[in-house]
């Protein structure tokens, strides 16, 4: 994304008189002519850097006179002498023009046109920090989200959720699938070559409600081990969007297992074990987490839009070494999976040119977005504390209710304290944005 090219601008001093060009990609030059004043006092400092250097008999390492420097080392010595006008003549040029560079530990490249005691002229390149748009929150138009319904339905289908997961199971190998029964299944695309997974050892419980019809009429009365094939097609129920996403293909089912399960019962050692005393508060607590899980989820939804929005509306460069830098760290933590590194392993030359690709685009997306936020953050003067980290789940039920995140146990303490306030500050600003946007009803 290129920035609108800026005029160039000029500056001059006692030691250099430079122009300042921006490119893409943060990029800056200065071209610079130095005078005889700094290629001088450069020379004498190549001249001290490389006596520190060397030795001559009779002359102890660094004792060297410059006479003999000069004499003996002249490739040495102008190597350093160009390195040397470069160093001198960046700090002269940073000091007037007020820009920084990305990082204080950053390269600076430079290419030397000419060089004397009488003066040189240079061109130094570095990246910079990259100019963050304005954001007017009223600019943005956000779509209302429909809240999950939160009703008696729901909460008694949440109660036997929770028994669900609490179930023991048995397996099913004598007679065909019947209703109610659970199934793991592998479920393929083979319209494709080669077939691609659909779904993979995932659960589904054989019922009307849970299971799409078309899955639904294949697999019931089938056995384990059995492999169907049919055509997968949205309910009538559908919304017009599903109906138009989910366009029918022909799919194959492996029915990798049966099983039936045997729920807890709903007593009082149960319902305790869950951090409640009653069935009367599990069914207030169960409102109240689900409101709250409702109201999470439309604000996820328009937190979603918001992201969208920043990063197509508010184009501008950005450092091919942030990028880089960022890529290299989301591949390193992948590669901390034994399963992502199975399944890299096996992955030919050109699908893995393909996943980097990818991540690739979604560390560009993730550095933008984390700029983008950050300066909204900044401008609307929005505090940012440890006190924004939501506090881990105190039962049980909180924590079936709304699972939290569980980081790698291979990250260090300070990824884990980056990614923390990278999130804050993501959902600060995508909040106040979401206050202050104009918002369809």
């Amino acid at each position: 994304m290129e920035q609108p090219t800026t005029a160039p601008q000029q500056f001059q001093n006692e030691e250099v008189r430079f122009t300042v060009h921006q490119r893409p990609a943060c990029v800056v030059e200065f071209d610079v002519e130095a005078f005889g004043s700094l290629t001088k006092a450069a020379k004498h400092k190549a001249i001290k850097a490389v006596a520190k250097q060397v030795s001559l008999p009779g002359f102890r390492k660094g004792r060297v006179p410059d006479e003999l420097v000069l004499k003996n080392y002249p490739n040495e010595l102008d190597k350093e002498w160009q390195q040397a006008i470069a160093t001198l003549a960046f700090n002269a040029c940073e000091k007037l023009c007020q820009i920084r560079m990305l990082h204080r530990e950053g390269k600076v490249t430079f290419k030397l046109k000419s060089h004397s005691l009488n003066g040189a002229l240079l061109t130094l390149s570095f990246e910079t920090e990259p100019n963050i748009p304005t954001i007017d929150p009223a600019t943005l138009h956000l779509k209302a989200v429909k809240r999950p319904e939160v009703n008696e339905e729901k909460v008694a289908e949440t109660v036997r959720q929770i028994q669900l997961f609490f179930a023991t199971w048995e397996k099913i190998e004598d007679r065909p699938i019947q209703e109610n029964d659970f199934l793991l299944l592998d479920v393929d695309v083979i319209e494709e070559n080669p077939p691609s997974p659909l779904f993979s050892n995932t659960r589904f419980e054989v019922t009307k409600k849970s299971m799409a019809q078309w899955m639904y009429d294949l697999v019931l009365g089938k056995r384990m081990d059995d492999q169907v094939e049919g055509i997968s097609v949205p309910d009538e129920s559908a919304s017009k969007e599903d109906q138009e996403e989910l366009k029918p293909k022909k799919v194959r089912i492996t029915i990798k297992k049966i099983e039936s399960p045997t729920y807890p019962p709903l007593d009082e050692t149960f319902i305790k074990n869950l951090g409640v005393s009653s069935k009367e508060e599990l069914h207030e607590k169960l409102t109240q987490l689900l409101n709250k899980q409702a109201d999470e989820h439309v604000q996820e939804a328009l937190r979603q839009q918001v992201g969208d929005l920043l990063l197509s509306q508010f184009p501008f460069d950005l450092p091919q070494t942030l990028m880089t830098e960022e890529t290299r760290f989301r591949f390193k933590q992948l590669g901390q999976d034994p399963e992502f590194r199975t399944y890299w392993e096996n992955l030919p030359q050109e699908e893995r040119n393909k996943t980097v690709q990818l991540i690739s685009t979604q560390a560009e997306k993730a550095v933008r977005l984390f700029y983008l936020c950050r300066k909204i953050v900044h401008d609307a003067k929005l505090p940012v504390t440890a006190q924004d980290i939501p506090p881990p789940a105190s039962t049980v039920l909180e924590l079936l209710i709304n699972p939290q995140k569980l980081f790698h146990h291979q990250r260090t303490p300070e990824v884990e304290h980056a990614e923390a306030y990278s999130r804050i500050v993501l959902e600060k600003a995508e909040d106040y944005l979401i206050a202050h946007a104009s918002q369809a009803q």
